[in-house]
């Protein structure tokens, strides 16, 4: 080795790696401003720290000792505030697990979306003591629906059914309109076993072509 060699290396302005404890003072354009007991310097938050770090936190960081490189707050150790901790990813990510995930909250448990959020099973199941929905539009295509309910109550200012064929069995129905209640039908076939009743102010038939009236006993006036 040359002595223009050494005095290269004598030079030159490499630090050693360090790593250690310090405080984050600031926020800075860049990252953040810590302070490590021996002199300040600014640091990048590492992909690995997940945790965002906050003014006053008490974090780990790395130094790769080179010239012009930053140091980097590898994880947030202590914190003194009592902000809430935020996880914070930049850019696109994913969480893959190749077994079972279970989500816990003791508390509330909150999904936030900007834009769109899709949930994609073979099979979902919903347990609740109570839900509530507010959805401004709803569209639903399903192949076959089954509900199981003790009581049901539905208010609508317009409810339109298109079924090619509609059927309803029930014990008691009841039925209460306050204006107009038309029914427009090829054919109209009412049958009960006992009585059918019809009363009103004015009552009217009318056929067309025929009106026939049959009964063992047929009773005017």
């Amino acid at each position: 080795m040359h002595a223009h060699d050494l005095e290269l290396v004598r030079d030159s302005p490499h630090v050693a790696p360090r790593q250690g404890g310090a405080t984050i003072l600031a926020r800075a354009d860049e990252g953040f401003t810590l302070d490590d007991g021996e002199r300040r310097f600014s640091a990048r938050r590492a992909v690995s720290c997940l945790v965002e770090p906050e003014l006053g936190d008490r974090v780990w960081f790395a130094d790769e000792g080179l010239p012009g490189e930053h140091a980097y707050v590898l994880a947030v150790l202590e914190r003194v505030a009592t902000t809430p901790a935020l996880l914070r990813v930049q850019g696109d990510a994913e969480l893959r697990v190749d077994g079972r995930l279970k989500i816990a909250a003791r508390e509330d448990l909150d999904l936030h979306s900007d834009a769109r959020l899709g949930l994609n099973a073979d099979e979902l199941q919903v347990r609740a003591r109570a839900a509530r929905l507010i959805i401004d539009e709803c569209a639903a295509v399903l192949r076959s629906l089954f509900t199981h309910v003790t009581k049901s109550t539905f208010v609508a200012k317009v409810i339109e059914t298109l079924a090619d064929r509609l059927s309803t069995h029930t014990k008691t129905s009841a039925r209460t309109v306050e204006g107009l209640d038309q029914v427009q039908a090829g054919n109209l076939d009412y049958r009960a076993e006992h009585t059918v009743q019809i009363a009103a102010t004015h009552a009217m038939v009318k056929g067309t072509d025929l009106v026939k009236v049959d009964g063992g006993q047929i009773h005017l006036g």
